[in-house]
């Protein structure tokens, strides 16, 4: 058994295992199944800029990629999903979408709408990162 050592700052940001990453935080990582071919990372068919691309191939490898809610923005261009439910947080509301399958949370700051339909998402590339077996990709 291993044990995961790092600082709150490092296990809440970077977390080195998705269960880590979705465990830490409320709520926690949104982790993603995605494709790694044609030289990128694509999730529901669209490319996804990640912060830690592969460098090599990945063969048979189960792959998703981790994003935090704070980091799911609205957008009016990107990947399409439905808003299925929105809670009151306090200075912020928790929005649960769907993609196909997956459930997106993202967090919206007070005072910021909801598009009433066709809402689309974007990751902050900067803070999206790809998992191999649920390992941090390096």
């Amino acid at each position: 058994m291993s044990c995961r050592v790092g600082s709150p700052v490092e296990l809440f940001e970077r977390p080195r295992h998705t269960f880590v990453g979705h465990f830490i935080g409320s709520p926690g990582m949104n982790v993603l199944p995605c494709e790694v071919s044609r030289g990128g990372v694509h999730f529901a068919g669209r490319q996804v800029d990640v912060e830690n691309p592969p460098r090599r191939p990945l063969n048979d490898r189960h792959t998703e990629i981790g994003v935090r809610p704070e980091f799911v923005l609205l957008s009016e261009q990107g990947i399409p999903v439905d808003i299925v439910k929105v809670s009151d947080a306090g200075r912020y509301r928790i929005v649960e979408a769907r993609c196909e399958e997956s459930r997106i949370k993202l967090l919206l700051e007070e005072g910021v709408s909801l598009p009433e339909s066709n809402a689309c998402v974007r990751f902050d590339p900067a803070h999206t990162r790809l998992y191999a077996d649920g390992q941090l990709l390096e």
